[in-house]
């Protein structure tokens, strides 16, 4: 039995593993921009609330695992970098606080390489030596594996920062401080900002949403809003744009795709395989493109695999 915590910046889950199967789930919101120590007493709770729930005790558990966005030295268990998410986690002693409060050890990784984890492990890239995972949450998180190994790179960064190439005309500025990134182009925190650009949105029925989604729009989308629709378009050509990339960087046989667009996968997926295939320099055949097999729990499972 392994516990995993996913610090995702709008929310954060918690899972007890057992054997690849989530023998419970908690999510709690995160508060990112408010930073992580502030948020940690309701995580230790939830943590306690979930095993007394199912009678276990913290000697049952082998470790606990973490995942959080940012650059992440994995070997020291240090969180190095974020951006605009749990700032005051930059330099924390995980490992500390998972010893003094729980008695365990700790893992501590990127959240899309815990995803990538996660997936070969137990998902959709099973049996896998090459493969790419894009993740469409909060942000665009990225991850890599070529030869059965997965990427880190000597500054820890190798795969990670898919999100931040370039797939624009450098028009628009990333909240990273680089310009035309997939992020500040395509990502969910986008979306406000795309929609309020068009020159129509007041006569979109989106202006009605208050939270706009991947979902959301999609949907409005198929049911013939001209405003969703070239959004929709616009999205799917800067998304596709961006796997382009990372079929070029890595050289993968299989690509992923997780995070909440995948509540819209047989609406997506099509459209972004066709977009690789056309652009994509692979002579030697087509990437595969695929959803992930359990995206809301690819990271949990990805953490779980790391204490084994």
């Amino acid at each position: 039995m392994e516990i995993a915590i996913d610090f995702g910046g709008t929310n954060i889950k918690l899972g007890l593993i057992d054997g690849g199967q989530a023998r419970d789930l908690a999510t709690l919101p995160a508060y990112s921009g408010q930073g992580l120590l502030k948020r940690l007493p309701a995580v230790e709770q939830a943590v306690l609330d979930m095993l007394k729930r199912h009678e276990i005790s913290l000697d049952q558990c082998r470790g606990i695992g973490l995942a959080i966005p940012g650059i992440v030295d994995f070997a020291a268990g240090q969180l190095l970098s974020v951006n605009k998410k749990y700032a005051d986690a930059i330099g924390f002693h995980f490992a500390g606080w998972a010893a003094d409060t729980f008695c365990l050890r700790s893992v501590l990784e990127n959240d899309a390489r815990a995803a990538l984890i996660g997936e070969v492990a137990h998902g959709a890239a099973q049996g896998e030596r090459d493969v790419v995972l894009v993740s469409f949450g909060t942000g665009i998180g990225t991850s890599a594996m070529i030869d059965g190994k997965v990427l880190r790179g000597k500054h820890h960064l190798a795969g990670i920062l898919g999100g931040h190439f370039v797939t624009g005309d450098m028009g628009v500025l990333c909240n990273c401080g680089n310009a035309g990134c997939l992020e500040a182009q395509a990502s969910h925190w986008a979306l406000p900002r795309l929609f309020r650009s068009h020159l129509h949105h007041s006569s979109s029925v989106l202006k009605e949403h208050e939270d706009l989604s991947y979902l959301t729009l999609l949907q409005a989308a198929d049911a013939g809003d001209r405003v969703a629709s070239e959004l929709a378009e616009q999205l799917i050509l800067q998304w596709g744009a961006g796997l382009v990339n990372m079929v070029h960087a890595y050289d993968p046989e299989l690509v992923v795709l997780s995070g909440g667009l995948m509540k819209s996968a047989s609406r997506v997926l099509p459209q972004l395989a066709a977009y690789v295939h056309k652009h994509a320099w692979a002579p030697w055949g087509k990437v595969r493109i695929t959803a992930a097999a359990r995206p809301e729990l690819s990271v949990l499972l990805g953490v779980s695999h790391l204490l084994g």
